[in-house]
């Protein structure tokens, strides 16, 4: 697997665009902003593989990828272990 930071800006910007229309489904990689605003300290800086598992706890769960809830939070806390 090659390192996201050993990519070229075009092809990171291009699998970025890529993940976008990923999103809400199983194959999203973990690159593209999905979540609420509210979750933005949690979840922007996090790793690409803690930000695709909330992304599926969501979808497993039926919640609205980017919306705003305790049990949103409660998920993305337990992922990131950020409290």
């Amino acid at each position: 697997m090659t390192n996201i930071n050993s990519l070229t800006l075009k092809a990171f910007s291009d699998i970025y665009e890529l993940d976008k229309k990923y999103i809400g489904t199983a194959d999203y990689i973990g690159l593209a902003y999905f979540w609420n605003y509210q979750y933005r300290h949690y979840l922007r800086d996090t790793s690409n593989s803690k930000r695709k598992k909330v992304h599926n706890a969501f979808l497993k769960e039926g919640l609205d990828i980017q919306g705003q809830s305790d049990r949103h939070l409660k998920i993305i806390q337990h992922i990131t272990k950020l409290i």
